[in-house]
C-alpha cells in the first residue's frame, strides 16, 4: 500500500511530466504555450470563440493571451472581431487554419486516442480523482498558507 507522502511525490512528478509533454509538443510544433492554448481552444470550441474562452480553458491570464493574440494577428494567422461589450471573437485566417490543422489537430487526436485506450471506468476515475485532489488542495492550501511577507 502506498503511503500518502509517496503518492504525493509520484503524483507531483506525473503532473510535471504531463506539463512537460504538452510543452515539448508545443515547442516541437514551433508554438509558444499561449499559441498552443489559442489554437487548442479554437480546435475544441470552434472558430469565433472568445478570448475569454481561451483564458478559461487554458487557465491563463487575459494579458498573456491578449499578447499572443496580437502577435498572431500581426502574423496573419487570425483576426479579432469585436463582439458585445469588450468581447473579442477569434477567427482563424486560412494560414491560421492550416497551421492549426498541421500543428494542433494531431495533438488533440493523440489525446483522444490516449483516452480511448482507457476503459470508461478508468476515464471517469481519472477525471473524478483529479477533480477531487484539486478541490482538496484548494481547500487545504487556502487554509494553511501563511500570509505572504510584505514587500518593501
Amino acid at each position: 500500500m502506498m503511503q500518502a507522502e509517496e503518492a504525493q511525490l509520484q503524483y507531483m512528478h506525473l503532473y510535471k511530466k504531463m506539463d512537460a509533454v504538452y510543452y515539448q509538443m508545443a515547442i516541437a510544433q514551433k508554438l509558444t504555450p499561449s499559441e498552443m492554448d489559442i489554437y487548442y481552444t479554437i480546435c475544441v470550441l470552434g472558430d469565433g470563440c472568445l478570448q475569454r474562452d481561451v483564458c478559461n480553458l487554458a487557465l491563463t491570464s487575459k494579458q498573456t493571451i491578449n499578447s499572443a493574440l496580437k502577435k498572431m494577428e500581426k502574423q496573419g494567422l487570425l483576426q479579432l472581431e469585436t463582439g458585445k461589450g469588450r468581447e473579442k471573437h477569434i477567427h482563424l485566417t486560412a494560414a491560421g487554419q492550416q497551421k492549426s490543422d498541421a500543428c494542433v489537430q494531431p495533438i488533440y487526436i493523440a489525446e483522444q486516442q490516449a483516452f480511448s485506450e482507457m476503459t470508461e471506468p478508468e476515464r471517469e476515475q481519472l477525471v473524478a480523482l483529479t477533480d477531487k485532489f484539486i478541490r482538496l488542495l484548494q481547500k487545504y492550501g487556502a487554509e494553511h498558507l501563511p500570509e505572504a511577507p510584505k514587500e518593501e
